[in-house]
């Protein structure tokens, strides 16, 4: 598997072990523009059947795409579908972007779909999302709808993920703290970002480290950016974790959603 990063000359002797970590992933380039109901993207309207029921927070309110990635557009993950879209949506009535602090997992302020035989026939679509409304004393976190243009790549673990210990043998802080400053920072110049699939990055920690350990795979990570008007609360991150078994069935109905800032 191609390498993505020089290592540091610091870390070489955990060369070996940090090897066995590489995994493929999708850096997701985005950019404003108006889309399409078929295309990948964040925010702006969905592709959504009319006979589905739209998706809705525990309020009953109707929540707003955060973002919709067609996998027949997709370079090719493990394990990920070839085919179908997946969408990624939160809640417009709360002020923590529809997190659930006591149950990550519990899908009530977001929700995630995935339409795994998609019609060609517009007709079948909605084209009226004027419902969704964000009330005015909330935020949503992406303000401009964006274009996804993706590109495969490939990292070792990162410092943030709590998978680090499991390949250099420590946690992260440990085993930084064998070395200068500029070797993490050298280490992880590339750990932020949008992304589908590889290792997570956070501002504070990985809440896994707790609990969910079993949510291994990143499904998507959504940054805060400029470009299209992204912030999740002050410069933070976002994350949607699976495990492998529910990933490999096409089963999202137990996913992990967490977003932390500074």
């Amino acid at each position: 598997m191609e390498k993505t990063w020089k290592l540091p000359k610091q870390m070489e002797s955990s060369r070996g072990l940090l090897e066995t970590s590489a995994r493929p992933f999708i850096k997701l380039h985005v950019k404003k523009a108006e889309t399409g109901r078929y295309d990948s993207k964040m925010a702006g309207d969905p592709y959504f059947p009319k006979h589905e029921p739209y998706p809705k927070d525990e309020s009953g309110r109707p929540m707003k795409l955060l973002a919709q990635i067609n996998f027949a557009d997709m370079p090719g993950l493990p394990d990920f579908p070839d085919t179908g879209i997946l969408q990624f949506y939160i809640s417009v009535s709360d002020d923590v972007y529809g997190l659930n602090f006591d149950d990550g997992c519990a899908q009530t302020g977001f929700c995630v779909k995935y339409f795994e035989h998609v019609t060609a026939e517009v007709a079948e679509l909605m084209d009226d999302f004027s419902f969704v409304q964000v009330e005015e004393e909330y935020d949503f976190p992406i303000q401009s709808e964006a274009l996804i243009t993706p590109e495969l790549s490939a990292e070792w673990v990162l410092p943030s993920d709590f998978q680090f210990g499991r390949y250099a043998g420590m946690d992260a802080f440990d085993y930084f703290e064998q070395f200068d400053d500029e070797v993490y920072d050298e280490y992880t110049a590339n750990a932020f970002g949008h992304k589908i699939g590889g290792y997570a990055s956070f501002t504070q920690e990985d809440p896994r480290s707790y609990s969910h350990q079993n949510h291994t795979i990143l499904l998507l990570q959504i940054d805060s950016d400029d470009d299209i008007d992204s912030m999740w609360g002050d410069v933070g991150i976002a994350n949607f974790f699976i495990r492998p078994e529910d990933l490999k069935k096409k089963d999202f109905s137990n996913v992990l959603y967490n977003w932390d800032c500074s």
